[in-house]
């Protein structure tokens, strides 16, 4: 079974390097008001607590309990993102994390926008296009290819990272700075805890698509690649931050 608040914790981690290019690009200061659209457990909220004038909203309202443990000076809605129950121009900044994906991304942005204060900004964080992934060796390949499908069938868009740019357009924003996560492959990977959470996930998706002793090959032959160095796995993370005309 997947702890999804790990999980999260885990992403939150990966994106902590430009997270802080971001925050500083956009100016956010402690006493800014700030919104995270979709902040399930307060992986990435808590970053921005200290001012205490933060807000996290999600659907999803057992994330929220999570969240009040972890960000008692929040303050949680529990809605849908595509109608923020906020009035226009009423935070700062407002921003969201691996979370575009799973929603109609425009449409939410679109009311991101209308909640921003004018001269405000809208950070979309980190959001994967899995269209472009690369699986090395070759053989590991069926991971993104089912990966892929079963993000499909739950409802999210696969591709999203490619689109952002277009969306934070076409929301009216201005000063839009666009771009990819870069990667690196170290000889000290977080082995094996990084490891056990991704393939806690990878079964979860992966089943219903192969047999159990086929998911179970994958996963012997890919922990083997990370051991000896050969594993190269990329998901291009693309992130975007643009301004609400003044």
């Amino acid at each position: 079974m997947i702890d999804w608040h790990l999980r999260f914790l885990q992403q939150a981690r990966w994106t902590a390097q430009l997270r802080a290019y971001l925050i500083q690009k956009a100016g956010i200061q402690p006493h800014h008001r700030i919104l995270e659209v979709g902040c399930g457990g307060g992986a990435v909220l808590q970053d921005f607590s200290a001012g205490g004038r933060v807000m996290g909203l999600d659907i999803d309202f057992s994330s929220l309990l999570i969240a009040r443990y972890l960000i008692p000076s929040a303050s949680l809605l529990c809605s849908d993102g595509h109608r923020l129950p906020l009035s226009s121009e009423s935070v700062d900044f407002s921003i969201c994390h691996y979370f575009l994906m799973w929603v109609n991304g425009g449409e939410v942005l679109k009311e991101m926008r209308r909640i921003t204060r004018r001269g405000g900004a809208i950070i979309a964080m980190a959001e994967p296009d899995y269209g472009g992934r690369i699986d090395h060796p070759p053989a590991l390949s069926a991971i993104g290819h089912y990966q892929t499908q079963s993000l499909r069938d739950q409802g999210a868009d696969p591709t999203t990272g490619r689109k952002i740019r277009g969306w934070f357009r076409d929301a009216g924003l201005i000063n839009i700075e666009s771009g990819v996560m870069a990667a690196q492959w170290a000889n000290d990977q977080t082995y094996p805890q990084d490891l056990d959470m991704e393939w806690a996930v990878i079964r979860s998706d992966l089943q219903g698509y192969l047999a159990p002793e086929e998911i179970e090959a994958l996963e012997k032959a890919d922990r083997h690649a990370w051991l000896e160095g050969t594993r190269i796995l990329f998901v291009p993370t693309f992130y975007a931050i643009g301004f609400v005309p003044r």
